[in-house]
């Protein structure tokens, strides 16, 4: 098998398995693990997987841009919301990150709620701006375009004054065994903040970012309380992060 063949090979099967193993695919490609790291490494070079220690695993394709990614999963990101907001109760402090699969949540809460709402995206200020029975705290700091949030340490000051009940975390990436992972330094940062300073971690993101990596790590998979996609609790995809004791809704 030509190394082109091995390639076209390993793409398939990691946008249908996920996560890839470089001794099974070794033993299926009847090659080396020298040769399937090569492999790996060129692949992921060329930013078409993420190699990791052992074997390869998808890389976050979602569009970078928020303006990009409003229009994508739409149905999904309702189902989302309208099974987080199950988890707010009256009197809470809740903290949302930016995100559009937030930005949903924020947009489902019934106006009869009387919350605290702690956020840093003008996006979800903006939803919330007239809500009757909310709080609102609004995280200065330096305006982030890409994400129409606010980022920096005047940003994450806010944050750590303050103790949530519930914080609901954007999703760039999430994987069993490294966590929950960012795209960039300033956005992990601020993620990690929101989970120190929460009782229940949310990670609300549709299935299609399950299984993938990024580069900055924001918390370990046992910090995250909830998973919520638009799938079933009971979906394939699903059990394993269910075995590690977060609730999957």
């Amino acid at each position: 098998m030509s190394k082109e063949e091995r390639h076209d090979f390993i793409l398939v099967k990691i946008k249908k398995e996920r996560k890839l193993a470089m001794v099974d695919l070794a033993a299926e490609l009847g090659v080396s693990e020298h040769t399937v790291r090569r492999d790996l490494k060129e692949l992921s070079d060329a930013g078409l997987l993420r190699a990791i220690r052992g074997g390869a695993t998808l890389r976050s394709n979602m569009p970078f841009d928020i303006y990009d990614r409003n229009n994508l999963d739409v149905m999904e990101k309702q189902s989302i919301a309208e099974k987080s907001i199950t988890l707010l109760k009256n009197h809470q402090v809740v903290f949302f990150d930016g995100g559009t699969t937030t930005q949903t949540i924020a947009r489902n809460i019934p106006d009869s709620l009387t919350l605290t709402v702690v956020t840093h995206s003008l996006p979800i200020a903006n939803i919330l701006a007239n809500s009757p029975n909310i709080t609102l705290i609004f995280a200065g700091g330096t305006f982030c375009k890409s994400s129409l949030t606010m980022q920096g340490q005047q940003t994450i000051s806010t944050f750590e004054d303050i103790y949530a009940d519930i914080s609901f975390i954007g999703v760039c990436s999430l994987d069993l065994h490294r966590g929950l992972t960012s795209r960039t330094h300033e956005e992990a940062a601020i993620k990690r903040v929101l989970c120190k300073n929460s009782m229940n971690i949310v990670a609300a993101t549709t299935s299609n970012k399950l299984d993938t990596l990024a580069s900055f790590l924001t918390c370990p998979i046992s910090d995250i309380s909830y998973l919520i996609t638009e799938k079933d609790p009971f979906d394939r995809i699903l059990q394993p992060y269910a075995a590690q004791g977060i609730t999957i809704l």
